[in-house]
């Protein structure tokens, strides 16, 4: 099978950038793959040796008819696909869906651009007997939490030969959007990192400053408004007044909206919180083996499954995560769940605290993440599932 595969990669700051390359290392042990990509040069030297490169605007070459298969759109909620979503809906193939909700994608590729009709358009597609409540929250309250009520999805997966998602919570929105669409649950993968380039967890803890005695949280990704990061360190600050001797490690780039330094010093941890800012994918990995114990809130949320979750529950230390949309999906005895709303915050305390108390209970419930992970997050099937799925729609178009 030959694979047109467009996707963001590194140096493109993305989420979608590692998962792509980490699953082309093991989707080209199924087929021929080329890469089709913006204005820029992968920073990973490796791909030159395995794939061709190209210029997405070589697709439409011979008018689109290219000697590919079936073309592979991996779509985010965010300008980096821009040109993925423009291709797609000229040449159909297999969308990858790592979000339901794509709201702020289409807001920003529209209003954002100065094309408030294309943006009306959009509503009219998708809503036309809602489409002035929609104007009405989205350009003059400006109410940007209502973006994900209403995914703004319907055009990209209309047109899509077949849809590939993440989550049984995206499968379903899928199929409320379009009930006849042909979609498949792939689970995000896990790639374990080679142990033999990494630093030691205790190296590093002494490197950032940490003490053996210190119960580090650790919070991994981008910083963004909807992580939560005012009540996790809310919630750090109180733990810290009653005696705990905790200590918060953050890691990733900070988006805006997200005034975290300002909160570190408004509630006094100035000495309490690492912030690393952004790094590199090895440094990252290796960062991930520091923490005891994890915390990812997300609330609003696209509906996204997090790969730096999976890369988390892998490391065999527990994560605490929101007990909503894809989150809710993960087994009850394989993470630590807060409910989002008013008990929030004294939930997120009470679990921490109960964790730092009962050690023996907090490695349990790591290792039953870290087997979960193993058994059903395994990027080799993965791999084998995206082929599988390509050859049933083939078969089928």
């Amino acid at each position: 099978m030959k694979i047109a595969y467009f996707s963001p990669l590194n140096p493109i700051k993305s989420g979608v950038s590692d998962y792509s390359e980490e699953l082309l290392e093991y989707l080209a042990g199924f087929g021929r793959v080329e890469l089709f990509i913006d204005d820029y040069n992968p920073s990973s030297t490796w791909l030159y040796d395995y794939f061709n490169i190209h210029n997405y605007r070589r697709i439409y070459e011979n008018h689109g008819k290219n000697d590919h298969d079936v073309n592979i759109y991996h779509m985010g909620n965010n300008d980096h696909h821009s040109y993925i979503y423009s291709v797609c809906l000229e040449h159909p193939g297999i969308v990858v869906l790592h979000e339901p909700i794509l709201h702020h994608f289409v807001f920003s590729q529209t209003v954002g651009n100065n094309r408030l009709r294309e943006y009306l358009r959009e509503l009219d597609y998708c809503y036309k007997s809602e489409r002035s409540r929609i104007v009405k929250l989205t350009l003059e309250d400006r109410d940007e939490d209502s973006w994900y009520e209403y995914p703004l999805a319907d055009r990209i997966i209309d047109c899509s030969m077949g849809v590939i998602v993440h989550s049984e919570f995206a499968r379903e929105k899928v199929l409320e959007i379009n009930p006849l669409a042909r979609v498949r649950r792939i689970p995000h993968h896990y790639s374990p990192p080679p142990a033999d380039r990494m630093r030691s967890p205790e190296l590093l803890r002494e490197v950032l400053g940490f003490k053996d005695d210190e119960f580090v949280v650790g919070s991994l990704g981008y910083m963004t408004a909807s992580k939560r990061i005012d009540i996790l360190l809310k919630t750090i600050a109180s733990i810290k007044k009653k005696g705990h001797k905790i200590k918060l490690l953050l890691v990733g780039r900070m988006m805006p909206g997200c005034e975290a330094l300002r909160w570190i010093e408004e509630f006094g941890l100035s000495e309490d919180v690492i912030v690393t800012g952004y790094v590199d994918t090895h440094t990252f990995r290796e960062y991930l083996y520091i923490p005891d114990i994890f915390v990812v809130l997300r609330h609003p949320s696209a509906g996204e499954t997090s790969g730096s979750v999976i890369k988390m529950m892998g490391t065999g230390n527990p994560v605490v995560v929101s007990d909503h949309y894809a989150f809710s999906e993960l087994p009850d005895d394989c993470c630590i769940k807060v409910p989002i709303g008013e008990d929030e915050e004294a939930e997120l305390e009470r679990k921490l605290i109960y964790y730092i108390e009962n050690e023996e209970e907090r490695r349990a419930i790591g290792a039953r993440s870290q087997q979960y992970i193993m058994m059903n997050h395994d990027i080799q099937n993965s791999a084998r599932s995206y082929i599988e799925f390509a050859e049933e729609v083939l078969a089928g178009s």
